[in-house]
């Protein structure tokens, strides 16, 4: 299930959803942090990205839910830059490519 649907007005048909696709403290050893990685995949073309990024334990609220945490490396905190401010952008521009992208054009298969 997808965290939230990104849409643009004026492209009907078009949008990206977006799930968590990663979510794992980091690193290992001594961790610093909760590591959050998004996956994006446009409609209808099925163009896809991913993203990630570590939100410090410094800026984690105690009690915080994972939820809390994936929001926080959603909007951006002082320490992390917001994946929003690349993902939107991202998903604006490719949501709306054409469909013949990652079509399969050509089927090459060995004889013998």
């Amino acid at each position: 299930m997808s965290i939230m649907t990104i849409t643009v007005s004026g492209s009907s048909g078009c949008s990206a959803d977006v799930y968590v696709a990663r979510y794992e403290v980091y690193p290992n050893v001594d961790p610093t942090g909760v590591c959050v990685g998004l996956r994006t995949v446009c409609s209808p073309n099925g163009l896809s990205g991913y993203w990630d990024t570590v939100v410090p334990n410094d800026d984690i609220a105690e009690g915080a839910t994972p939820d809390d945490i994936v929001k926080l490396a959603w909007s951006g905190t002082t320490n992390v830059t917001a994946l929003s401010g690349t993902i939107v952008p991202w998903a604006e521009t490719e949501m709306i490519k054409s469909t013949i992208i990652g079509e399969q054009f050509a089927k090459i298969e060995e004889e013998g």
